[in-house]
C-alpha cells in the first residue's frame, strides 16, 4: 500500500512514525503536490484547513482526520479520524485507540479498515452526523474533565493542599466508569443526598463561578440518579 499523509503536527507525526516501518508513505507539510500516486492520502491539518485541502487532493482517496468537519463530497473523499488526544513524542498504544471511518464509496472503505488495522487500532464506521454528535461526548469525557482536574488543582493551592494526594482518585475514576458502567461507578455526597458534606464543601469554595458549578453538577447527580 502506498500511503500519503499531509501534516506534520501531532497526529500527522505519530501517524508517519507508525506506518513507516510498513509501508510506503510520503509525508507533507504545506508542501504538498495536488496530484498523489497513492492508494490513500491522510489529511491531518487544522479543522478550517481540512475541507480546502481534501478538495484541492488529487488521489483514489482522500480521508481526512478531523472530528467535526464532514466528509467532503466526491467520490474519492473518506474519514479517518481517532478518537484520541495525541501529542508529538508521546508513546501511543493504537490497540486502544478507535478510528471512526467513513468513505463516500463502499469499496473504499476496505482501505481505511486496512489502515487502521496495520496501526493495530479498533475501526467503527460512522457517519459525520454521527461522528459530530461522538465528538460532543468526547468533549465532556475529556476536555471538561481535566478542567474540572484544573480547578481542584487550584482550589488545592488556594487551601495550600497536595493536588499528588488526588492522583490515585484521579485515575480509578476512568477505569471504574468502563469497567463497571459510568452510572454504576458513581459516589459522592450528591448521590448519596448528603446535603450536610455538600455544604461543608461549599463553605470552602470561595470562588462564585466554581461554587455554582459544584451545586449544579451536584444536582445533577442527584436528579439523574432520582430517575
Amino acid at each position: 500500500m502506498k500511503i500519503a499523509i499531509i501534516g506534520k503536527g501531532n497526529l500527522g507525526t505519530q501517524l508517519y512514525n507508525a506506518l513507516k516501518p510498513m509501508v510506503s508513505v510520503q509525508w507533507y507539510a504545506r508542501d504538498y503536490p495536488t496530484s498523489m500516486n497513492a492508494d490513500l492520502v491522510i489529511v491531518s491539518v487544522s479543522d478550517k484547513e481540512t475541507l480546502e485541502v481534501c478538495e484541492r487532493i488529487d488521489a483514489a482517496l482522500v480521508a481526512h482526520t478531523a472530528g467535526i468537519v464532514p466528509q467532503i463530497d466526491r467520490p474519492n473523499a473518506g474519514v479517518l479520524y481517532p478518537l484520541y488526544s495525541f501529542t508529538k513524542g508521546a508513546e501511543v498504544d493504537w490497540a486502544n485507540i478507535p478510528f471512526l471511518i467513513e468513505t463516500a464509496k463502499e469499496d473504499n472503505l476496505s482501505i481505511l479498515k486496512e489502515t487502521v488495522t496495520l496501526l493495530g487500532a479498533k475501526f467503527y464506521s460512522m457517519s459525520s452526523a454521527q461522528r459530530t454528535k461522538i465528538h460532543a461526548a468526547a468533549v465532556i469525557v475529556n476536555n471538561f474533565t481535566n478542567h474540572l482536574y484544573t480547578l481542584a488543582e487550584d482550589y488545592c493551592k488556594e487551601h495550600n493542599l497536595t493536588f499528588e494526594v488526588l492522583h490515585g482518585i484521579m485515575q480509578q475514576g476512568p477505569i471504574k466508569a468502563i469497567e463497571l458502567g459510568a452510572k454504576q461507578a458513581q459516589t459522592g455526597p450528591a448521590i448519596r443526598g448528603d446535603y450536610d458534606t455538600i455544604e461543608n464543601h461549599l463553605e470552602s469554595i470561595r470562588q462564585k463561578e466554581i461554587k455554582e458549578l459544584y451545586k449544579h453538577i451536584s444536582t445533577s447527580i442527584r436528579n439523574r440518579h432520582e430517575l
